[in-house]
């Protein structure tokens, strides 16, 4: 056995992982006559006085579990086995942590069409998982190059007593010798695969020619370096409607690329803002936003030409750039997780979450740059022109707003209570001086991490004149089944429902989105994290709110495995029947394309929100108008979710949906019928 940094050699196997994600550590071979982990496996289930089992819920998965492994030896014997430790996160450094569930490795065989066993013996206990039929993923290069779950289930062995969680499978080599078969968690994502899907984006957009203004206009750009020195890709999609000749400002301390420039402005079209991998590990939500981007890139769909004349949309696809290269799971490289970071990020020490925080700002505040945003020189900022068409130049603020925002920015916090409590026309200068005032005043940044009273929810008229319109991190889940949402609390049933409105249109939208599955609880926002003790308010969801008093800030969460229902998924209004016909109704195992489509059900579901769809599902739905189906959130919010705390799937929302009776929306929509437990 030989242990090395990058590729490791044991019994004639070399086992690959000097590329961009992988984290194999160390290789060991298993003596095929002397020791077997199936062998301990079968003795451990019948001797539980050596080994203390976590027990799993669901014994017809216990039961299938045990069959599978009976099965799995019975056809082949091994004639190799090997027991493999993947890489903790920050592994040999003095941030090294416990987080080890991500693997990703190559395999070229000193044998063709054997049996190998590989175990993994130094997880993460992932028993709930596994334990509903979660599946490593496979490639071979060259032979099979797209990646697919492996054929046998695989088996696991979760020991309390030693704190262990060992994962066993077999594969057969390849014929060719100097076949690698690769092996990963999941369906992996890594930075080199970033930079050259954004370069072959890159190539497509360069060779289009602007002659109308819903022509698509792309821009791409570094924000920032990383701490190990790669990339923090920000993406702008929009159209060239409503373009202005100003370019975006340039931020202090962001942009290090001194020739990029920096996109055009818009006048009158709200930022939509998307981010993803700030946990490196959840590589689903890589392909979330490769499907939505796709999907705006679309230069013939309406929905997507639509969406491009309402909307600029900005992207961030990989928040944590070093933490996928290096194959960590959750972590950056200093052991920090990113994701509670955003109240108070340190461009030292956390600079990706820095400039994302940076740019939300800029674009809250309408392209404006805040005192703390502005280079120290005072350099005024380029306005470099091009010829583009519907040009028009932005208005500027008036002296009386001017007056009012210097007036509440010296407010104090209490002043401002009392401020908002007396509502009339100084309500919008508010709104539009509480950026600044809040900066000044350090009212958002809780350095401490301890949320406070006033800092614990944001008044919804701070939204209202706010440059963003929604916001949108990405990630992927282990435990929990499905693909769903997490949202923010409100106490008023009308924010509530708004609240609510998006989740439940990406259901109407998409077959594999789980809406009862959506959690807007207010314990979900600021319950801490048993494994780094760190609260959830300082996620992007909640920073953003508490930032922005953005109504529409949303996690979205995708299980690595499979999901628990599929929906029925109406009719556009411009389809037949015959669109629905052979619908699957058992969920799937979840791939790369289903990902894909849920992030292209994103686009559809935007335009439903203000009721600006061309080609809408929510018609031939039981709900039938928009109206209704606030309607029918708001009695949600009102009679059972928000009075009671509970999850969506811990309510029965009514004892049919689809009996839902709804009038047409020509005779003033109200449910009629909502029968709600």
């Amino acid at each position: 056995m030989e242990d090395i940094e990058e590729n490791i050699k044991c019994e004639g196997f070399l086992f690959v992982n000097n590329f961009d994600s992988a984290n194999l550590a160390k290789v060991e071979n298993v003596e095929i006559k002397d020791k077997k982990i199936s062998d301990k496996s079968d003795k451990s289930e019948n001797d539980k006085s050596d080994t203390s089992k976590t027990e799993i819920k669901n014994e017809n998965n216990k039961n299938e579990n045990n069959k599978t492994l009976k099965n799995s030896l019975a056809q082949e014997p091994p004639s190799y086995e090997f027991n493999l430790w993947t890489k903790q996160d920050c592994q040999g450094t003095e941030y090294q942590n416990n987080n080890k569930t991500w693997f990703y490795f190559g395999i070229r065989a000193a044998e063709p069409g054997v049996v190998v066993k590989l175990n993994l013996v130094n997880l993460n206990k992932q028993v709930k998982m596994f334990s509903q039929g979660m599946s490593p993923v496979y490639k071979v290069i060259p032979g099979h190059p797209q990646w697919d779950r492996i054929r046998d289930k695989p088996l696991f062995i979760a020991d309390d007593k030693n704190n262990q969680f060992i994962l066993s499978f077999n594969f057969r080599t390849p014929e060719n010798r100097n076949a690698v078969t690769y092996f990963a968690f999941t369906y992996p994502f890594s930075y080199t695969d970033l930079q050259t899907y954004l370069k072959k984006i890159d190539t497509k957009m360069t060779k289009q020619s602007t002659k109308f203004p819903d022509d698509i206009y792309y821009h791409r750009e570094c924000a920032i370096k990383s701490l190990e020195g790669r990339r923090l890709d920000v993406l702008t999609i929009s159209s060239f409607y409503n373009i202005l000749q100003d370019r975006e400002a340039k931020i202090k301390d962001l942009f290090p690329e001194v020739h990029e420039k920096r996109p055009f402005k818009f006048r009158d079209k709200k930022i939509i803002f998307m981010s993803a991998r700030v946990h490196p590990g959840e590589t689903p939500s890589s392909f979330v936003l490769n499907g939505f981007i796709q999907f705006l890139l679309n230069r013939d769909d309406q929905i997507a030409i639509t969406l491009r004349r309402l909307y600029v949309f900005k992207f961030i696809p990989m928040l944590n750039p070093d933490g996928v290269a290096q194959g960590y799971y959750r972590m950056d490289t200093r052991g920090i997780n990113l994701n509670r970071l955003y109240l108070n990020p340190s461009k030292t020490d956390h600079p990706t979450i820095y400039a994302a925080r940076a740019l939300l700002r800029y674009y809250h505040n309408s392209y404006k740059l805040l005192d703390d945003q502005v280079f120290e020189t005072k350099k005024s900022i380029s306005t470099n022109t091009v010829s583009i068409p519907n040009i028009t130049i932005n208005s500027s603020v008036s002296r009386e707003t001017n007056k009012l925002l210097r007036k509440v920015t010296q407010m104090s916090v209490d002043e401002k209570n009392k401020f908002i409590e007396k509502g009339g026309q100084v309500r919008n200068a508010l709104t539009q001086a509480s950026e600044k005032s809040t900066v000044n005043q350090n009212s958002l940044e809780n350095v401490s991490g301890t949320e406070t009273e006033s800092n614990k929810s944001t008044p919804r008229s701070e939204s209202v004149q706010s440059g963003l319109f929604l916001y949108i991190d990405f990630h992927g889940h282990a435990s929990k089944k499905g693909i769903f949402i997490y949202g923010n609390h409100f106490d008023d049933p009308e924010d509530a429902a708004e609240c609510m409105l998006f989740p439940k249109l990406m259901s109407i939208n998409n077959s594999n989105f789980h809406f009862t599955s959506c959690n807007f609880a207010e314990k979900n926002m600021y319950c801490v994290d048993k494994r780094d003790g760190m609260s959830r308010e300082g996620s992007g969801r909640v920073a953003v709110y508490k930032l922005t008093g953005l109504v529409h800030s949303y996690t979205l969460e995708c299980n690595y495995n499979t999901g628990r229902l599929v929906n029925t998924v109406p009719a556009r209004i411009k389809e037949t029947s015959n669109k629905l016909q052979g619908q699957v109704f058992v969920p799937p195992k979840y791939s790369p394309v289903i990902y894909e489509e849920v992030g292209a059900a994103l686009g559809p579901s935007i335009l439903d929100l203000n009721g600006s769809n061309p080609n809408s599902r929510l018609p031939n739905s039981q709900y039938r108008s928009l109206k209704a189906l606030k309607t029918y959130l708001k009695l949600i919010s009102t009679n059972h979710y928000q009075t009671q705390g509970k999850p969506l799937n811990k309510v029965n929302l009514s004892n049919n949906e689809n009996d839902i009776l709804v009038a047409n929306d020509d005779v003033d929509t109200e449910i009629q019928q909502c029968r709600l437990c």
